[in-house]
């Protein structure tokens, strides 16, 4: 009767009791992939071993089979021999990691080995092991990566969380402060919504099951009670080999803070404008009555009609500086004039300006030139403030016999307005000062005429409001020029402006 195929291999397992045409199934089983079957006797000898722990080894069969275990895996036997003690006692070892140098080249591996004792106790014992180097490998670099990760996000925010389906997986400490935790592991389990204020708790929770992705804002309390504004920025993430979601959390109490400080400072705005601007113009409004009133009353004596000319000078100058103070405090508080746009002819705006200025300069020579198309969306008030001043600036500092010349060029995008003083020359260390506010030289006396040297700063407040830009040229022989550019659609400064 012909042996059994075990029995003409190197090593081979004796097979009494076993039928021979049942050791094909059983090779096939002891073979399959992914584990290494070995068998060691009683004695820690290596009596045999499969094909995979052949190759795990690189070393053949015949080299291995039949010594012990620390001749036929030296590197690897320290680790195992605890495992196969354990086992020829009996106990059943399940599934337990052991590293140690296995192959003719010495590679470290990491192998899970489970050591099952034969029946009878005499037999040796059962090695399965199975190579999880790879995974162990794969899980390291996993748990690097996520580490990297938690580093980048804790550098970039206040603080972050791991959650599944709204309860706490990891939290960063940063966060669990910020909470006022001082051990994170108080937090993991928690439901997030918990730690959220009561009327953010249905956008919150809504947020969190929808999975949205852009930044939305809460408030988180804190364990004493208190309320802290935060911004929350969710992401998907792997936390230990499974989806879940990562949330970013910005602390916003300081921006929070400056936001009410704004409004504050605006509130204040509106008040102080509304004081000076109704408890200041009102009493000059009824000294200009009074004093008009006066100036064609038929019986005012001879003597007193002076006087009272120059107290009705006196209430316009007062207003026209309290106008200017309006102005100052919008362009600084406000960030710029505001404006009230609608389609204006440039051309006409300058007519009305110099039919003004004409009446209260008799013997000056005033000339306009218009070229082009000279329309655009404009706020037709601050224009005339705008063109009065320039123009009032060169009556009020040129010499009383020299022309004004005012020119108008319309152009694609724009209207450049230009106003000559050729009489009058503004130093240059003056030019990159000329529009600052509350400039006062004793070259040129009072700046502008209305003793507080803001008319010129409210001129370029005006042009920026609109979109354009004011700058000045003056020379030895040619006297001085403003120069003005508006865009035909007024609006906003761009950031170049």
């Amino acid at each position: 009767m012909p042996q059994p195929v075990f029995h003409r291999l190197p090593g081979a397992l004796p097979s009494a009791g076993i039928p021979e045409e049942c050791w094909p199934f059983l090779s096939a089983l002891l073979n399959a992939p992914g584990w290494g079957v070995a068998l060691v006797g009683a004695d820690s000898r290596l009596l045999w071993m499969n094909d995979l722990l052949t190759s795990l080894g690189g070393r053949p069969v015949a080299l291995c089979v039949g010594r012990l275990l620390a001749e036929a895996w030296p590197g690897l036997a320290p680790s195992l021999s605890p495992l196969l003690g354990r086992a020829q006692s009996g106990e059943r070892v399940v599934e337990e990691l052991v590293s140690g140098r296995f192959g003719e080249v010495g590679t470290l591996r990491h192998l899970t080995v489970s050591a099952l004792p034969a029946a009878p106790s005499s037999a040796g014992v059962l090695l399965l092991l199975r190579d999880t180097s790879a995974r162990l490998r794969e899980e390291a670099a996993l748990r690097a990566s996520e580490e990297h990760m938690r580093s980048i996000v804790e550098i970039s925010c206040d603080g972050y969380f791991f959650h599944d389906r709204g309860h706490f997986l990891d939290i960063s400490p940063g966060l669990a402060r910020l909470l006022g935790h001082y051990e994170t592991a108080e937090l993991i389990g928690r439901s997030v919504i918990d730690c959220v204020a009561p009327e953010f708790r249905a956008p919150a929770r809504d947020a969190m099951e929808r999975g949205v992705e852009a930044p939305y804002e809460v408030a988180i309390v804190h364990r004493d009670g208190r309320r802290i504004p935060v911004e929350v920025m969710g992401r998907p993430a792997t936390y230990q080999g499974r989806a879940v979601r990562l949330a970013a959390v910005w602390d916003v109490s300081s921006r929070k803070s400056s936001e009410e400080r704004l409004a504050r400072m605006e509130h204040f705005r509106e008040q102080f404008l509304g004081v000076v601007g109704h408890d200041l113009k009102v009493p000059l409004q009824a000294l200009q009555r009074d004093v008009l009133a006066l100036q064609h009353a038929p019986s005012l004596p001879e003597a007193l009609t002076e006087q009272v000319g120059r107290v009705g000078v006196g209430v316009r100058r007062v207003e026209r500086m309290i106008h200017q103070l309006l102005d100052f405090t919008r362009a600084r508080l406000s960030g710029g004039l505001p404006l009230q746009a609608s389609p204006v002819h440039l051309g006409q705006v300058v007519e009305q300006v110099l039919e003004t200025q004409r009446q209260a300069h008799p013997g000056r020579d005033l000339r306009l030139t218009a070229l082009g198309d000279l329309r655009g969306t404009w706020d037709a008030g601050r224009l005339t403030q705008l063109v009065d001043t320039l123009l009032g600036h060169a009556l009020h500092h040129g010499p009383a016999t020299a022309a004004v010349a005012l020119q108008l060029q319309g152009q694609g995008d724009g209207v450049t307005l230009l106003v000559h003083d050729p009489g009058r020359r503004v130093p240059p260390e003056n030019h990159a000062t000329l529009f600052e506010p509350f400039r006062r030289r004793a070259s040129s006396g009072a700046s502008d005429g209305d003793g507080l040297g803001l008319s010129l700063y409210i001129a370029r407040q005006i042009a920026l409001a609109h979109g354009g830009r004011i700058s000045v040229e003056s020379g030895a022989t040619d006297g001085t020029r403003f120069i003005v550019w508006l865009p035909r659609a007024g609006g906003p400064p761009s950031a170049g402006s």
